[in-house]
């Protein structure tokens, strides 16, 4: 019955906001030459779509972590690892030099640090993904490679043995 409920309200949620989008759309293509107005209108609707949007994720997504501890902790690690490697590529790898490629943009030692800690921590994680992704079926086949066949090869037996009960 709940889920009923939440559907229905989902479906008259996303009606009533085609129902504005539509409205803002028709009155920025009938007046394409006084449509600021309707665009300022329409962006802000968006920002707002976006932010209820945003909030309703998080609440879901705290709820579902709240209310199982093992995933609860499992994010807690990883946030803690993501962290780890972001306080890595800041103090260990970033730079504070400022660089003047573009003459018309001024960047300071704080933002070139910034940046610097970005792309190092983007590094480090497309490395890891990369060396887990080489790593993963070579771990599967190291690990629980026996077991699995065990497993397969006890539930042919089964399967076979039920067989023979009903011939």
């Amino acid at each position: 019955m709940e889920s009923k409920t939440l559907s229905l309200l989902q479906k008259i949620i996303v009606g009533v906001i085609a129902v504005i989008a539509a409205y803002f759309y028709i009155s920025i293509m009938k007046n394409t030459e006084e449509a600021g107005g309707s665009i300022d209108a329409m962006l802000r609707f968006t920002y707002i779509i976006l932010v209820i949007a945003l909030i309703g994720t998080l609440l879901v997504w705290l709820k579902d972590i709240l209310s199982n501890p093992k995933k609860l902790m499992q994010t807690l690690i990883f946030v803690g690892l993501f962290a780890l490697v972001v306080l890595i590529a800041k103090y260990a790898l970033a730079s504070n030099q400022a660089v003047d490629y573009y003459p018309n943009i001024h960047v300071d030692a704080t933002t070139s640090n910034w940046v610097d800690t970005g792309l190092y921590t983007f590094y480090i994680l497309a490395a890891a993904a990369i060396l887990l992704m080489f790593l993963s079926p070579v771990l599967s086949l190291l690990g629980s490679g026996s077991s699995s066949n065990a497993s397969s090869v006890e539930e042919i037996e089964e399967v076979e043995d039920t067989t023979d009960e009903v011939e």
